[in-house]
């Protein structure tokens, strides 16, 4: 189990905090960097709250895409019914993620293994085609030109630079909420439950009960990054939801190191960079994002993250793990 001396906050944490804040005023930081930085972080924040089910309790979720799907419509929702505060957008979008969480986790953490997988799969396929043939919410075209979200009344969040700090605010609180989880005994449990859960069982734990709370509290972090999306890009449809965005989350821990809070974060902004930078060149550019891929996953098995650590100090090391 996790040991509770762990520092929660950590000075490598400090630092690539403070680097990310100064990022912007960088003399190649354009406006399109800028949203593409978006991107990598948002989604490297949303694999890492996947990981607290992959990771550190061993359960797989095929299905994590409808709740960043159903945050985004959370937000667009309201910003085109003329509901412009940011807070209230995030506050139905936990509403909203929240109940659909607790029905997924109370029947999916009733089973083991593939089953879990498959449930949740389920599940969000069952948002996707719902929000896909339901022309109140714009069918297949979902909910379009949406405007952008207010931080303050008057105070709209509509430039690339507030959109890009208000996600490094949303990735460091996440990393934080993230961090509280897997230091804590509530994490040791959870680590318990991974390596053998009828032991966990035995000694006593509720284990439905602590893996229902560790979807809960995965699922709203991912539904906060998905109510996000929206004032960046301005739209919400079905496809964020479509399973293919589940695959993609995955392949992000996987490449960015499986039981870590940080290797998501850089699987994430790996995969978005490689993507944009790829298909700028080739129109053909899935299939040599394909080969990096397996190249990781046979050569760097630890991925990013491990390949890493190998290269620093070890007080680095133990920081950052």
């Amino acid at each position: 189990m996790s040991s509770p001396a762990r520092r929660v906050v950590t000075w490598p944490a400090v630092v690539v905090l403070a680097a990310l804040v100064a990022l912007p005023w960088t003399p190649w930081m354009t406006k399109f960097y800028l949203l593409l930085a978006f991107d990598a972080l948002l989604f490297g924040a949303v694999a890492m709250s996947l990981d607290l089910l992959m990771g550190y309790t061993g359960l797989v979720s095929f299905g994590h895409a409808a709740f960043f799907g159903l945050g985004a419509y959370a937000t667009a929702i309201l910003l085109e019914r003329g509901v412009l505060s940011l807070w209230v957008c995030l506050g139905f979008a936990v509403v909203l993620v929240g109940a659909y969480a607790l029905v997924v986790s109370y029947f999916a953490t009733a089973r083991r293994g593939i089953y879990f997988a498959l449930l949740t799969l389920i599940f969000a396929e069952v948002v996707f085609t719902f929000f896909r043939y339901t022309q109140t919410f714009g069918g297949s075209d979902g909910i379009q030109g949406v405007p952008p979200p207010e931080i303050l009344p008057g105070v709209a969040i509509e430039t690339p630079l507030a959109n890009y700090y208000l996600i490094v605010a949303f990735l460091a609180g996440a990393w934080l909420v993230c961090r509280v989880v897997v230091t804590s005994h509530f994490g040791g449990v959870l680590v318990a439950i991974r390596e053998n859960e009828d032991r966990a069982r035995f000694l006593g734990y509720n284990v439905q009960r602590y893996k229902m709370a560790v979807c809960m509290i995965s699922a709203l972090l991912t539904g906060l990054g998905g109510a996000l999306y929206p004032g960046r890009a301005a739209y919400a449809t079905p496809d964020l939801m479509f399973w293919g965005v589940s695959g993609e989350l995955l392949i992000m821990v996987m490449i960015g190191g499986i039981g870590t809070l940080v290797g998501p974060i850089m699987g994430g902004a790996f995969l978005i960079l490689l993507q944009e930078q790829v298909s700028s060149y080739v129109e053909w550019y899935a299939i040599v994002i394909g080969l990096v891929l397996i190249f990781i996953v046979l050569f760097v098995p630890r991925g990013l993250l491990g390949f890493w650590h190998l290269l620093r100090p070890r007080s680095w090391r133990r920081a950052t793990a």
